[in-house]
């Protein structure tokens, strides 16, 4: 398994994303984790809003179970809107105050390393937002902020409050990040990683959480001829994309390898989240982000823009 040392912490580079987890499955759930460390990862991405609440119970349990805590990087993500109302912000702190806590009692745990939040409120100034984090942060739930679905002005805002004012800067971001491009917009309050962004990681430094980092599968499932799910042919299927695959096809690379190799292997810490809907695939992620490619530049597929 692939490690980047970020935070003083030596961390796998594919991430289990434990959105699948149910507490109606809690053996199933818990023989991926089990799994999943016992393949070399330590790092896990879950969020209050998956499940409603219930992925962060299974995981809770699998926690507690052989003192898991201690075993992994563990982040959760918070404030994100009532999905009747995706662009109605709940990002004041009691809205934040109350996430954190049900996250908290739901992992059976006093804190979690990493706290995202879920989506932006572009009406709420980046002052009062890192206040808020930074509250968390001395109250000791959470050792780490951080943003997902942000714009680079968004973060930069931030990051310059939190300097300006002597807080706890944020430290990683989750936007959409994948070899193949995203065709079409499904939901407008989703940032995919795109030229600014990018080269403000490349400036800064700061970890990237890439999550949909494989593209639900899409170039694996054109290996494999099986048909695209409407959603990931909605989202990814396009002309770009196809001419992605025809020259990872005809240098006999991968699928599997190329996308993670693509996240992975950037001038910034960079990290795949990657789901599996069962246990054969998550072995062969795990074992597909070990395959070094040699001769092949993979970032040459893609240019971000």
């Amino acid at each position: 398994m692939k490690y980047i040392e970020v935070l003083g912490r030596k961390l796998s580079a594919v991430v289990f994303g434990a959105d699948r987890i149910r507490t109606a499955d809690v053996p199933g759930a818990i023989e991926f984790l089990d799994t999943y460390v016992a393949l070399g990862g330590n790092f896990i991405d879950t969020a209050r809003i998956y499940g409603f609440g219930d992925c962060e119970g299974a995981l809770g349990r699998w926690l507690v179970r052989g003192n898991n805590r201690e075993k992994v990087f563990l982040g959760t993500k918070g404030g994100h809107p009532d999905p009747s109302s995706m662009h109605t912000g709940r990002l004041d702190r009691r809205s934040l105050e109350y996430d954190i806590c049900k996250s908290l009692e739901a992992l059976r745990t006093d804190h979690v390393d990493m706290y995202y939040l879920h989506r932006d409120d572009p009406s709420r100034p980046a002052c009062d937002i890192m206040e808020t984090l930074n509250f968390f942060v001395q109250s000791g739930f959470t050792g780490h902020i951080g943003v997902s679905n942000w714009s680079a002005g968004r973060i930069a805002q931030a990051q310059e409050y939190a300097q300006i004012h002597g807080l706890r800067g944020l430290s990683a971001d989750q936007p959409q990040f994948s070899l193949a491009r995203q065709c079409a917009v499904i939901d407008d309050t989703l940032a995919e990683m795109d030229g600014e962004l990018y080269e403000y990681h490349k400036r800064t430094k700061m970890m990237c959480v890439a999550y949909s980092s494989q593209a639900k599968g899409y170039f694996m499932k054109l290996e494999k001829g099986e048909p695209l799910p409407d959603l990931t042919r909605r989202m990814f299927d396009c002309a770009e994309n196809r001419e992605i695959y025809e020259k990872i096809a005809a240098a006999g690379v991968n699928a599997c390898s190329a996308s993670l190799s693509f996240v992975i292997d950037q001038p910034f810490p960079s990290f795949a989240i990657a789901g599996s809907s069962s246990i054969g695939q998550l072995r062969e992620t795990m074992s597909c982000a070990d395959i070094v490619l040699d001769g092949f530049d993979v970032k040459s597929l893609r240019a971000i823009s």
